[in-house]
């Protein structure tokens, strides 16, 4: 199981917890590559996809990696400014 620190200023943009200790998210690393539907556990950490086994698996980033978070979401992400 990956388990993946989301940066601390990162951490606002979760918001509540969809349900028991469980976020949904989207994230955005910085080469500018793209993860969908990643799960939150424990409001800190990044455990795998949901389609895993229960939100556990493997992963191929690191905290380091993570440019920007956001709850799970099906439009675009805005466009950044170099």
């Amino acid at each position: 199981m990956s388990k993946i620190a989301i940066p601390q200023h990162l951490l606002a943009h979760l918001g509540p917890e969809m349900k028991m200790d469980v976020h949904w998210v989207d994230v955005l690393l910085k080469d500018r590559s793209k993860r969908k539907g990643l799960v939150v556990r424990g409001g800190h950490f990044i455990t795998g996809n949901k389609s895993d086994p229960q939100g556990e698996g493997p992963l191929d980033f690191g905290t380091d990696d993570i440019l920007n978070i956001r709850r799970e979401f099906n439009l675009g992400w805005p466009k950044l400014k170099d």
